[in-house]
């Protein structure tokens, strides 16, 4: 369980000490921790409204709305123009 991810993590808290030193590791750690959350934290909320939009989604057929769009009045789409043969 801690192979080889413990002896990684603990070399490089070595090396942050050897460049910062004792007094500035823990403000870097802190810092990393609340990018951290604040990155999970918005990862969690996109995660929950897109849940949120497609079970919007899901539920429109069934309230019996057409849900083909429209252009215009009665036009599905509008018809390309043909182009002009050239003389």
């Amino acid at each position: 369980m801690f192979g080889s991810g413990f002896i990684e993590i603990g070399f490089l808290l070595f090396i942050a000490y050897l460049l910062f030193g004792p007094k500035k590791v823990p403000e870097i750690a802190r810092t990393l921790g609340k990018g951290l959350g604040e990155l999970r934290r918005a990862s969690n909320e996109l995660k929950n409204s897109l849940e949120e939009e497609i079970k919007n989604l899901d539920r429109l057929p069934e309230s019996g709305h057409d849900t083909t769009s429209t252009y215009g009045h009665h036009d599905p789409e509008p018809t390309p123009k043909e182009p002009e043969p050239r003389s």
